[in-house]
């Protein structure tokens, strides 16, 4: 009998392919022997085949209580056809057969079976595990106290610590004027810190039951916060959110604008465009765009602190409701708040890497967006006036602003963090499964009431502005 191999693609191969990924997020095609097979189990609609030695490690050295996990492969099936599936994969296993290779290809929708189901790509979830877990409760390990004390802030734990955090813990923890602050608990320490700026004091909510999970502050229309001293990152980086929609859809006060970007104007972030090329200012606005993941990044000379020398071409850009490139298709705000599973608390991660390609994940950690590397390093006919260009610095001088002028879109913020490296997609969909286990995971909707105090109830759940 010859040798059988199973044969799993996700999708086409990507700068953001991986050879690991403890949530599947960013391995694009894997070939396995039949012969690693140790077990395959089924679920409603589903049928997960376990592997052994697959993990990529010769040796591991493990803390006391920590596994590492086998390899997963999941893959979505006709419901009620769950154990046909599995029965006819160990019958193609046990006999001669004219292919040796099981194919499940969401790329080219073919499968050997055809009880399974490779439309998409969530049909094929490979868990291939390089970090360890906890052998108890399967949980992450962070490894010994002293490391997980010196990598976790306010319940994230960081491989990568970020130079700039700000979480709900720090937001009602004032410089001496209340809610005027929000102190970052990255390791750029206090140079880094946000300062109030446009137009009022902004709004901080506490965490309520009809609302929000933590802490949160309202940023967005005259709200907005300047960092003590802007930070600049000239290649690969990775910013995180967390944030709250609380409003929805069909308000115009809610939703994903400009949320970051530098004094002037030239550069921004994430879910807004220009009405036209060139900075924002009081001549060229923001057109309020849905479902969008934009970008343009700052151009500075060597002291050019004032950002006269700007990128002023169109932003690089995509919907992120296409799959053209591969992507999860991704609707954001949450399109129907009266939905079963309505959530708007939301968390976005957006990655640049070495080349300059960049990636967009949601909550869950799929890739809702990418953005070509269109870079001087490639191009170098590219001027500052090019358009879509992903190159540039990273230049963040405020939050809920872009080039003195404040966002037209509203959002109640928890947390905003960067880190000084690209960390990569499954660390990215790692961290995006603990951002949204803190900061989401149940039905959060606006009500029209609110459980504080006349006084507050306007800025706690954004009723009554303009």
């Amino acid at each position: 009998m010859d040798r059988k191999f199973f044969f799993f693609r996700r999708e086409v191969e990507s700068p953001s392919s991986a050879s690991f990924s403890d949530t599947g997020v960013g391995v694009s095609t894997i070939a396995i022997p039949s012969d690693n097979l140790t077990f395959i189990t089924s679920e409603l609609g589903r049928v997960r085949f376990t592997f052994k030695d697959c993990n990529g490690f010769d040796e591991s050295s493990l803390e006391e209580g920590e596994s590492l996990l086998k390899t997963t492969i999941t893959v979505s099936c006709r419901q009620g056809e769950e154990a046909t599936l599995i029965e006819n994969i160990v019958n193609f296993i046990s006999k001669n057969t004219p292919k040796n290779i099981m194919k499940f290809d969401v790329v080219s929708s073919e499968s050997t079976f055809r009880e399974a189901v490779v439309d998409d790509v969530n049909d094929i979830l490979p868990a291939i595990s390089s970090a360890p877990v906890k052998t108890i409760n399967k949980q992450p390990s962070v490894g010994n106290k002293a490391r997980n004390f010196q990598n976790s802030i306010a319940g994230i734990f960081f491989n990568d610590l970020p130079v700039v955090d700000y979480n709900h813990e720090t937001l009602n923890q004032t410089n001496g004027a209340a809610n005027n602050s929000w102190l970052n608990s990255g390791t750029g320490g206090f140079a880094h810190n946000l300062t109030n700026d446009l137009g009022t004091t902004a709004s901080i909510t506490s965490a309520s039951n009809n609302t929000l999970l933590q802490t949160a502050v309202l940023i967005g229309t005259s709200n907005s916060f300047l960092l003590d001293t802007a930070l600049t990152i000239k290649e690969d980086y990775t910013i995180y959110v967390a944030l709250n929609f609380n409003g929805g859809v069909g308000t115009v006060d809610y939703g994903a604008g400009a949320l970051y970007g530098d004094l002037k104007g030239g550069g921004f972030g994430f879910g807004a465009l220009p009405s036209d090329n060139g900075a924002f200012d009081a001549s060229n606005t923001m057109r309020q765009s849905k479902n969008i993941f934009a970008v343009r990044h700052s151009k500075t000379d060597s002291g050019d602190i004032a950002l006269t020398n700007v990128l002023t071409g169109y932003p690089a850009f995509v919907d992120t409701t296409s799959t053209e490139d591969g992507t999860k298709s991704f609707v954001f705000p949450d399109p129907d708040p009266d939905a079963k599973d309505y959530d708007a608390n939301h968390v976005f991660i957006i990655r640049r890497d070495r080349v300059g390609n960049m990636f967009l994940h949601n909550r869950n950690g799929d890739i809702i967006g990418k953005l070509p590397a269109k870079t001087l390093e490639l191009d170098p006919t590219l001027t500052n006036s090019s358009d879509f260009r992903t190159d540039g610095d990273l230049v963040l001088g405020s939050i809920g602003e872009v080039g003195e002028q404040s966002s037209a879109k509203r959002q109640q913020v928890y947390r905003f963090g960067v880190i000084e490296s690209d960390i990569g997609a499954s660390e990215a969909a790692n961290l995006a499964a603990q951002l949204y286990s803190l900061y989401g995971g149940k039905r959060s909707k606006l009500t029209g009431t609110s459980t504080k105090s006349a006084t507050r109830a306007a800025t706690s759940t954004g009723i009554g502005y303009s």
